[in-house]
C-alpha cells in the first residue's frame, strides 16, 4: 500500500515538474466550502501568471488525474493549428 502511494506521489510530483516546465505554477491547497457551493481543483491567472490550484483534501489519484488532464488540453491548445490566415498574423 505504501508503495502504491508512494508512486502516486512520485507521478504527482512530475505532473507538477511539467506544468512549471510550461511555465505553470502549481499549488495544492486546502480549499474552503462553505454552504450552498462546492469548491474544486482549477486553472486560473494570478497577476498574468498561469496558476493550477489542487484540491489536497482529494485522493493522490484525484490530483494525479486532474492534473494530468489539465496538462494534456493544455498541450492541445497549444499545439491546435491557428484559425487565422497568414496575413492576420503579421498584422501590427
Amino acid at each position: 500500500m505504501t508503495q502504491v502511494k508512494s508512486k502516486q506521489e512520485a507521478r504527482l510530483q512530475e505532473l507538477i515538474a511539467a506544468a512549471k516546465a510550461m511555465n505553470l505554477d502549481v499549488r495544492t491547497e486546502k480549499l474552503l466550502r462553505d454552504a450552498g457551493y462546492r469548491a474544486r481543483s482549477g486553472r486560473c491567472r494570478v497577476n498574468g501568471q498561469e496558476l493550477i490550484l489542487i484540491d489536497r483534501e482529494v485522493s493522490i489519484a484525484e490530483q494525479i488525474e486532474f492534473l494530468a488532464a489539465e496538462l494534456a488540453g493544455l498541450q492541445q491548445q497549444n499545439n491546435a493549428p491557428s484559425t487565422e490566415t497568414p496575413a492576420e498574423l503579421t498584422k501590427d
